[in-house]
C-alpha cells in the first residue's frame, strides 16, 4: 500500500468527486444516489455541466450514517454502502429478506453519504478496523485495488450457477485487476434514452421508427425544436434565445461523453492505458457534434451556467430526447402523466455510420483488505443471496447483475429495466480502467467543458489542452 497521506489524498479526491452517485452541474445539483455518480469537477477556468436525475423529491443526504441493525451478537458482520434515499430503502428492504431467509445471520448496514463513505472507508482500512463488506461502483475498482483497499474475490466466482459468465462480461472485464477479480457486480445501471413520444408526433415523426444516425437525428431535432413562436431553426425568423421546445439536451458528462465517444470510434485513453487520445479527430467529431448541435443548429440548450435541468425540461413537455439513468424509472413510476407520453430505447447514435454503443456502470460488493476469513465469509454470503434475489432490487428502476436474473418475468414486466438489460448486454461498455481514473475523468470532464461552453468555443483547441493533462498523469512513474 502507499504511504497513507497519498492514500487520503487521492480518496479525498473521490469523496469530493463522488457525491450521492450523481454530478454537479454549472449551474444544476447533484443526482441521487443510483448511478455511480460524482460531483463537479475542479477546475478554475472550465464548465463542466452535470445534470441531476429524474427524482427531485430524494432528500439530501444527511452527514451522519443510517444503520440498520440485524440480529444479534458480539461480532456482526458489518456494511458499509452509499445507497441511501430511494434506493436505501429498497436496500433495506432486500437486506430484510436476507435476514428473514438466514435467521441465524448477525450483520449491521450502514447507508452512508458518499462524500462521507470515502472518508470513513480508507481510514478504517488503514487502522485496522474495516467493515467486512462495502458497496461501490465499478468505475472506481481499479484505483480502490491500486491503493490496496479491497482483497481479490475469484472464489465467489466457483459457487455453483455463479461463475463470471453469469454477469455482463464487460463489466466483469472492468472489475478485473492484475488477472484478479476484485468484486461482486449488484446490479447494471446507466444511460438510456427517454422519450416523448407526443413532442415527436407532433413534429410529423414516427416515434417507432427513430433516427438511425447523427444526420438523420439533425433533421429529427430540426423539425422538433420550436421557438416561442411556433418557428423551426430551419425557419427565417427563429428565434435561439426564446426556444419552447429542445430535441435533445448534453446531460450529465459522465455517462454522456463516453457514450458519444464510443459511438465515433474514440476514446479518452488507449486500450493499454498509456496514451491520451482525448484530442484524435474521431474524439474532436464527436464533442464538435455536441457543440454543433448547441450553437450551429440550435437544437440543444447551450451548455451555459444557469441553463434548465433536463429533467425539468422533460417533465414539462420542453425536451424531446433525453439520455437518463436507469433510475429515472422510480420518477416515471412516481409521475404517471410523464410516464404515459414516455418510451424507451437504447441510446440513439449520433455518429455518422450509427454505430452504437452506451457507457453503463455498476454498484459492486467488495471484501475490503484486513477482513478476516470469518468476515470474508459472511460477506460472500450475502453478496450470492443479493445477486440471486435483485429481482427485487429492479424496482429501483436498476438492472439486476445476474443474467438470470434480468430474464426473470417480474422483472422484464418493467419496460425500462428490460429495455437497459437488453442495451447493456447488446452496446454497453464500462468505463477505462486506470489508477487514476478519477484524476483523468476530472481532465476530460474539464476539457469538454471549456469546449461546449461557448459558441466560440474552439473545440479541437480544448481537447488537445486536456489531452495534454491526461498525458501528464499517464506518463507518471
Amino acid at each position: 500500500m502507499r504511504k497513507l497521506s497519498v492514500l487520503f489524498s487521492i480518496l479525498m479526491v473521490m469523496a469530493l468527486l463522488i457525491s450521492a452517485c450523481g454530478g454537479g452541474a454549472a449551474a444544476p445539483a447533484a443526482p441521487a444516489d443510483t448511478a455511480a455518480a460524482d460531483t463537479a469537477a475542479a477546475g478554475t477556468d472550465a464548465t463542466v455541466a452535470e445534470e441531476p436525475t429524474l427524482d427531485p423529491s430524494l432528500p439530501t443526504p444527511e452527514p451522519t450514517p443510517v444503520v440498520s441493525a440485524f440480529g444479534t451478537c458480539d461480532d456482526p458482520m458489518k456494511l458499509w454502502s452509499g445507497l441511501t434515499g430511494s434506493d436505501g430503502a429498497v436496500f433495506s428492504e432486500l437486506l430484510t429478506q436476507y435476514a428473514e431467509a438466514n435467521p441465524e445471520a448477525c450483520f449491521e448496514s450502514q447507508g452512508i453519504p458518499w462524500d462521507l463513505f470515502f472518508q470513513k472507508y480508507p481510514t478504517a482500512v488503514a487502522a485496522g478496523t474495516p467493515p467486512d463488506m462495502v458497496i461501490f461502483h465499478a468505475a472506481e475498482v481499479a484505483q480502490m485495488a491500486n491503493e490496496g483497499l479491497m482483497q481479490p474475490l475469484d472464489d465467489f466466482y466457483t459457487q455453483d450457477g455463479l461463475g463470471a459468465d453469469a454477469f455482463n462480461e464487460a463489466l466483469i472485464k472492468g472489475i478485473t485487476v492484475d488477472d484478479q477479480i476484485m468484486a461482486v457486480p449488484f446490479d447494471n445501471h446507466g444511460w438510456l434514452l427517454w422519450y416523448n413520444v407526443e413532442l415527436i408526433k407532433a413534429a410529423g415523426l414516427d416515434p417507432e421508427k427513430l433516427p438511425a444516425n447523427g444526420a438523420e437525428f439533425i433533421e429529427w431535432a430540426q423539425k422538433i425544436t420550436t421557438d416561442v413562436n411556433g418557428k423551426h431553426p430551419t425557419d427565417e425568423g427563429f428565434d435561439p434565445a426564446n426556444v419552447d421546445v429542445w430535441a435533445m439536451e448534453f446531460t450529465w458528462p459522465r455517462f454522456t461523453v463516453p457514450s458519444t465517444l464510443w459511438q465515433f470510434g474514440a476514446s479518452v485513453i488507449s486500450a493499454d492505458g498509456k496514451t491520451a487520445t482525448l484530442d484524435s479527430p474521431e474524439a474532436i467529431a464527436a464533442i464538435q457534434y455536441w457543440h454543433d448541435l448547441m450553437y450551429k443548429y440550435y437544437v440543444a440548450p447551450p451548455n451555459v451556467p444557469g441553463k434548465m435541468w433536463a429533467g425539468d425540461l422533460y417533465k414539462n413537455s420542453k425536451l424531446a430526447f433525453m439520455w437518463e439513468g436507469t433510475w429515472t424509472n422510480g420518477f416515471m413510476r412516481d409521475n404517471p402523466d410523464v410516464a404515459a407520453f414516455t418510451q424507451t430505447a437504447f441510446v440513439n447514435s449520433l455518429a455518422p455510420d450509427g454505430k452504437q454503443a452506451v457507457k453503463f456502470d455498476s454498484h459492486v460488493m467488495s471484501v475490503p483488505t484486513g477482513v478476516d476469513e470469518k468476515g470474508k465469509a459472511e460477506a460472500e454470503a450475502m453478496m450470492k443471496f443479493l445477486v440471486e434475489n435483485g429481482a427485487y432490487w429492479a424496482t429501483s428502476g436498476q438492472v439486476p447483475a445476474l443474467k438470470a436474473v434480468q430474464a426473470l418475468p417480474e422483472v422484464q414486466a418493467i419496460p425500462s429495466v428490460a429495455k437497459a438489460a437488453e442495451q447493456f448486454n447488446a452496446i454497453g461498455s464500462t468505463d477505462f480502467s486506470s489508477k487514476y481514473f478519477i484524476e483523468i475523468q476530472t481532465a476530460y470532464e474539464v476539457a469538454v467543458g471549456n469546449a461546449l461552453s461557448s459558441a466560440d468555443a474552439d473545440v479541437a483547441q480544448a481537447l488537445k489542452d486536456g489531452n495534454a493533462v491526461i498525458q501528464a498523469v499517464l506518463d507518471r512513474p
